[in-house]
């Protein structure tokens, strides 16, 4: 029986099927999807596809149907450069550590209302979804009042990707507009009155909309791809970093033992368990890869997963080792490469430290108590469930 890539794709535990990919198809064809398409596994094709976006393009979408008209991740230079070029100074690490207090505020108040005290619930409602989604609404400026949609939406269009409800993904983007359309408006009147508006990425694309750098339709759409982008993968990030520290208890006295290892140590994460299993790309012209003829036009997922796994780049791929990126060394492709690296990874890292650092100063204990789910869109990985009970430490210290 033929391999199938996506009924592996949702596993708890994928490796098995990267290890397939990687050692006997690097190269595949799905064909339990219409329209069939191609799986590109080892680091160095994947790489070298991220390094030519002239010939791998986004601008036909970064999920498996075709998708014309995106923005940023979703499009191809020149539009790309142009709208990277606006957001580009809100996400650099130094504007990230400036908005370090107001993210870890959020941070806190969420977590001590979930974990203040020993108790049983759904990690993955009680912090790892509300948190991102919570810190992107503050840096885009959406009022607190509108913000309890988000987390639904940005769910509905990222099932879209692998083959979801597109009447939900069409929802979900007219409520994020309704909201941002406001948002605008509001900026536009500021600014037209000789006034100065919040400090938020919503006025800084409307200054440009004003500037004629972009158009209101190119506002509304980055505002959907950094509400998505900005949530849904870092939620992932952090309910998969808590379950692999309850699967491996020696990784939470290794970390208490040296707190210097925070930082390498959410990298190993990111390369362990990639949030974005892998984007499609588009190749302009017809190309072989490993002995696979490939035509013009097709759509080919780029699995950063299984790039992060392979045995070529990394000694013992699939152990959790984390002083790997203590000292450099190669980098993963869990935030892609080359021109589309993502924009927001400073934030991603950021709020993954601050979640790394509250487990490991409040959990005295934590355990499983139920089923772990993952989603569906095999696009990404993440947790929809992480049912745990927990105690917490007498004296819990937030960083």
């Amino acid at each position: 029986m033929a391999y199938s890539h996506l009924e592996r794709a949702n596993d708890l535990e994928p490796s098995d099927g990267h290890r397939h990919l990687l050692e006997f198809c690097p190269v595949h064809r799905e064909e339990n999807f219409e329209p069939p398409f191609f799986v590109v596994s080892r680091h160095a094709d994947v790489l070298a596809a991220l390094l030519d976006p002239e010939q791998w393009r986004n601008g036909r979408g970064p999920g498996v149907f075709e998708q014309v008209g995106g923005v940023l991740g979703s499009a191809d230079d020149p539009d790309h450069r142009r709208q990277r070029r606006v957001l580009q100074d809100g996400f650099r690490p130094a504007a990230i550590a400036s908005l370090s207090e107001r993210i870890d505020e959020i941070g806190i108040r969420l977590w001590t209302k979930a974990f203040s005290r020993d108790g049983e619930g759904d990690f993955v409602r009680l912090f790892s979804f509300p948190f991102p989604a919570e810190v992107i609404a503050e840096l885009l400026g959406v009022e607190p009042e509108d913000r309890d949609k988000f987390g639904e939406w940005s769910d509905d269009i990222v099932n879209g990707l692998g083959g979801g409800d597109l009447e939900l993904v069409e929802r979900a983007n007219v409520g994020i507009y309704r909201i941002v359309d406001r948002l605008v408006e509001d900026r536009r009147r500021i600014l037209s009155e000789g006034g100065e508006p919040p400090d938020d990425l919503v006025s800084v694309m409307t200054k440009a909309h004003v500037a004629g750098e972009l158009s209101h339709g190119e506002v509304r759409r980055l505002s959907q791809q950094i509400l998505v982008a900005g949530h849904e993968t870092t939620a992932s990030l952090i309910s998969l970093m808590l379950y692999r520290l309850i699967m491996n208890p020696r990784l939470v006295d290794e970390l208490r033992a040296d707190p210097t290892l925070i930082d390498s140590a959410v990298e190993e994460f990111l390369r362990f368990d990639s949030p974005v299993q892998g984007l499609f790309r588009t190749n302009e012209n017809p190309c072989a890869l490993a002995d696979v003829e490939i035509d013009a036009g097709s759509k080919v997922q780029m699995l950063f997963a299984a790039a992060n796994r392979d045995p070529r780049v990394w000694d013992r791929p699939d152990d959790i080792v984390l002083d790997r990126f203590a000292s450099g060394g190669r980098p993963h492709l869990a935030f892609g490469w080359g021109v589309h690296h993502c924009i927001g990874n400073a934030l991603a890292r950021h709020e993954a430290r601050f979640a790394l650092r509250a487990m490991l100063a409040t959990f005295e204990t934590v355990e499983l108590v139920g089923d772990v789910e993952v989603n569906f869109p095999f696009i990404l990985r993440g947790l929809t469930t992480l049912p745990i009970r927990w105690t917490v430490r007498s004296t819990p210290a937030m960083a």
